[in-house]
């Protein structure tokens, strides 16, 4: 595994209260990531201090490129193709952004499509930079399950790393590993499936759990299955053996 990127140290203070102090952490190649958290417990200004747009006291080191799309869409070209210099991209991209992208469509002013395409749009852009990971602030919940596996293909194909910030847990089953911030720091985390089996800790930290996660939990606690099931399918499957 490739370290694409490290934090150490990093300190971020507003009127002598601290917002964010992530003392060590990492992100591989190849492992995606599920950063959550309540509200207010750091996760964008995580990101905020990973594009550079907060000073901060400590060190990121960007050892590869890195793309981080905030949920804040600002289009500044007069069309889609424009925002995305659709003429100038390989044909492999372009067959990538025509999954979202009717020809039509490319003509429309980005600031004027729904929320969803502007969401896509946004993710487009990053993607076509050919980063080496991709930190994406509360986008996922904004596309459909058919735009979400595209992306997610894409990405897989392109070698891109994700990293979502998220607080929908449902979202967490398609990450390999799971932060979860609070007060600005490291709370817990692990690989994902083991992060979300800290039940108590995180309840006392205002996550949920995945609802077949928890009916898991719940059933296996009494003695009805033998292991946590994720997807209904295989929840339904294990209790009709």
């Amino acid at each position: 595994m490739k370290k694409l990127l490290e934090i150490q140290e990093v300190l971020f203070c507003s009127s002598d209260e601290v917002l964010l102090h992530i003392q060590n952490l990492s992100f591989f190649s190849g492992i995606s990531v599920f950063l959550s958290g309540t509200n207010a417990s750091g996760k964008t200004l995580l990101l905020k201090a990973i594009a550079k747009q907060i000073k901060y006291k400590g060190r990121i080191n960007r050892k590869e490129k890195v793309e981080v799309v905030f949920n804040s869409p600002l289009f500044l070209a007069n069309s889609v193709e424009d925002e995305l210099k659709y003429l100038l991209l390989e044909d492999e991209q372009k067959k990538f952004v025509s999954s979202f992208f009717k020809e039509k469509e490319l003509v429309q002013n980005p600031n004027q499509i729904n929320e969803e395409h502007k969401k896509l749009l946004q993710l487009c852009k990053a993607f076509l930079n050919k980063p080496s990971i991709v930190f994406i602030d509360e986008v996922f919940s904004f596309l459909s399950k058919e735009n979400q596996a595209i992306i997610f293909s894409y990405a897989k194909d392109a070698q891109i790393t994700l990293v979502s910030v998220s607080k929908n847990i449902e979202e967490a089953m398609d990450y390999d590993y799971m932060i979860v911030l609070d007060k600005g720091r490291i709370a817990i985390e692990g690989k994902t499936m083991q992060v979300l089996q800290e039940e108590k800790l995180l309840k006392r930290l205002g996550i949920g759990l995945p609802f077949y996660v928890d009916l898991s939990i719940q059933l296996k606690l009494y003695g009805l299955i033998d292991k946590i099931y994720t997807t209904k399918k295989e929840l339904v499957e294990a209790l009709w053996k």
